[in-house]
């Protein structure tokens, strides 16, 4: 009786031993399970936000794109010839704006900074193709604004031709290669950002 109740025990603790260790294996494959679980899940979350990023970054960069060139001040004008005449000649045509900001011209440049005399179309286009910004007035323009036409050169001398010019049909023109932007006010505010847009 003895015997068989060891064999018993024995039998039972045996059956203990091989369920504890089921038990723990299972607990393992379980605990391996959830952490393979978490790295899928951090996986599918870095290449989330490393996506999310790659769009942001895209699309902020087409945003950029679109939203500064819309924002360039003046208006865009088709180039014409850039060919170089000699004065007195005939233009082989006619300008497509008032002041022209494209064309031909003659090869020679005028000075940079305040002039208080008219200057040949043909000079300052020549500035324009250099890369130079003209600001042109029209002689009636008072002399408070001419004033500080003046003062916005002094300040961009390096960069900026001023020059009345009688033929203006708008008290104030800005003109850059292939860019115009006139109005009849001062606004310096729009002067400089012309100036700083493409000198």
């Amino acid at each position: 009786m003895e015997n068989q109740n060891q064999y018993e025990y024995n039998q039972e603790n045996q059956l203990n031993r091989k369920e504890r260790r089921e038990q723990k294996r299972l607990e393992e494959e379980q605990l391996l399970e959830s952490y393979n679980r978490k790295l899928k899940i951090r996986k599918i979350l870095k290449t989330a936000a490393f996506s999310s990023v790659i769009l942001i970054t895209a699309t902020a960069f087409v945003f950029w794109i679109f939203s500064g060139s819309s924002e360039k001040p003046g208006e865009e004008v088709s180039i014409q010839p850039a060919e170089h005449i000699k004065p007195g000649e005939p233009l082989p045509g006619i300008y497509l704006t008032n002041p022209p900001v494209s064309g031909w011209h003659y090869d020679e440049v005028a000075s940079l900074g305040v002039h208080d005399e008219e200057i040949k179309d043909q000079i300052i286009i020549s500035n324009l193709e250099r890369g130079d910004v003209w600001i042109s007035y029209h002689p009636d323009t008072p002399p408070e604004v001419v004033v500080v036409l003046k003062s916005i050169t002094e300040k961009y001398k390096n960069d900026v031709v001023l020059t009345p010019r009688s033929n203006n049909d708008s008290m104030i023109a800005l003109a850059a290669w292939g860019r115009l932007d006139k109005f009849n006010y001062l606004d310096e505010a729009r002067i400089v950002k012309f100036i700083k847009a493409y000198k």
